[in-house]
């Protein structure tokens, strides 16, 4: 397992601000927050783990979700995105 870090943006206000999740790969971890935060923030396509920042929003864990769903998680995440 390892973490990631994406910067997420606020829809209204434009604020910038980063959420880490800890996953099996980048998707899982990606898909976890834009489903937790993906109706108030815009969340970046790429990780931000080279230089993590100070402050961080808020930490998923999301280490034990089977591979097997992350069909289903993509779906999930698309439908919020749109």
């Amino acid at each position: 397992m390892r973490q990631y870090t994406f910067q997420i943006v606020n829809k209204k206000t434009s604020q910038v601000d980063h959420v880490r999740a800890t996953a099996a790969n980048p998707e899982i971890a990606r898909n976890q927050i834009v489903l937790a935060h993906g109706l108030h923030h815009n969340v970046m396509g790429l990780f931000c783990n080279v230089n993590p920042p100070h402050h961080i929003l808020g930490e998923i864990e999301c280490t034990g979700f089977p591979l097997s769903d992350l069909a289903w998680l993509e779906k999930q995440a698309a439908l919020i995105e749109v």
